[in-house]
């Protein structure tokens, strides 16, 4: 083992933990989109600065980690996109073979991230977007890694809750730089970021004051836990997916019963939001933020510019969102974000260039 890429643990007989540098990522102030809808103190945490670019890194440097404690042969697992590209990265790290089902939707910039790191690909037709289908291929891969010796490592405390646990480090950094946190709004797929947020800070003991609402936001077409927990329903529910925001497409209930009691417990509460609110807050956090998120980055601050709509959020309260993935990650709401704009000019001297510098201030009001 490449001893750069691992850190031994102090206690005897702990595991080698795999590392590639994940966690620690910054929590900003927002500058502009949090004033203009009427929030003095919303934060973003950039899980997008992630070294594959999302916070699935936390879940893959432990479950790998404990996978190579075990002597496992092989890394079993399953993805929509940023669990594959993650558990990839640190199975290569770790010189472990991974292989992957993928959900039929995945964006093909997030395989090609896998492949680039040397995994093992194999889309399963319905596999994310039919409850059935998903459940079946989620437990007929938990079987299969049983007969191979190991665990399947599917982004849920269902079936790895080893990785799931190292996510609720994100609570404690939240809480470690912002003791006083009224709210949190986290986006939910299968619900496994939420439960872990949720827990983390219930476990943040050195930080009695940070108990915030943890509140879950879904897209329309995979309303799992929102509105079941918005309405008082004690469990969540299965769908059929249509949203096509990736990462958040998992129409059974993986991890929704307990992220649904876990955000209620929090005095959370749930929103759903339609997939062409969360590409414009995905512009938007790019234009206005200089913060570059793929859609289901943008999902948390849909549910929070919503909660303010209805008038649940006090304007001076801190306000939490959480910023899961990179935008570099999404080829398709990349071309969707720029499909307006006109191609990129050429010009023959620098005068011309001059003079398109001085027609873009001219039109923004900036001109000196």
């Amino acid at each position: 083992m490449d001893e750069a890429r691992s850190e031994e643990q102090d206690n005897p007989g702990s595991i080698r933990m795999i590392t590639l540098g994940e966690g620690g990522t910054p929590l900003i102030k927002s500058c502009s989109i949090g004033p203009s809808v009427g929030l003095s103190n919303l934060y973003f945490k950039l899980e997008n600065l992630n070294p594959t670019g999302s916070y699935k890194d936390r879940f893959a440097a432990a479950a790998i980690s404990d996978l190579v404690s075990k002597n496992a042969v092989v890394c079993v697992g399953c993805s929509s996109g940023n669990t594959g590209a993650a558990l990839a990265a640190y199975s290569a790290a770790a010189k472990l073979p991974c292989i992957l089902a993928i959900v039929d939707s995945a964006p093909e910039a997030k395989l090609r991230q896998m492949q680039i790191y040397g995994a093992t690909l194999v889309r399963i037709k319905g596999f994310g977007t039919d409850a059935a289908v998903t459940e079946t291929v989620s437990n007929g891969l938990a079987r299969l890694a049983g007969d191979l010796g190991t665990t399947v490592q599917i982004s849920a405390f269902r079936y790895a809750p080893v990785g799931m646990a190292r996510v609720q480090s994100i609570a404690h950094e939240i809480a470690d730089a912002l003791p006083t946190i009224e709210h949190v709004f986290s986006p939910a797929g299968g619900g496994g970021l939420t439960l872990a947020v949720a827990r983390g800070f219930d476990a943040a003991e050195k930080h009695p004051a940070a108990s915030p609402a943890v509140h879950c936001v879904q897209p329309e077409g995979n309303d799992t836990i929102a509105t079941p927990l918005r309405d008082g329903h004690a469990r969540a529910r299965t769908v059929v997916c249509t949203t096509s925001i990736s990462g958040l497409q998992v129409a059974n209930v993986m991890d929704g019963h307990e992220t649904l009691a876990a955000c209620r417990n929090s005095g959370g509460t749930g929103y759903s939001v339609s997939d062409s609110v969360v590409f414009e807050i995905q512009a938007r956090l790019a234009h206005e933020e200089g913060i570059f998120s793929e859609p289901a980055g943008a999902v948390a601050l849909a549910g929070a510019i919503r909660a303010v709509e209805l008038g649940e959020l006090d304007s001076e309260a801190n306000v939490v969102c959480l910023v899961t993935g990179s935008g570099f990650k999404d080829e398709a709401s990349q071309t969707r974000m720029v499909a307006s704009t006109v191609g990129v000019p050429s010009v023959d001297s620098l005068d011309a260039f001059e003079r398109i510098v001085r027609e873009t201030l001219s039109q923004e009001g900036r001109q000196s």
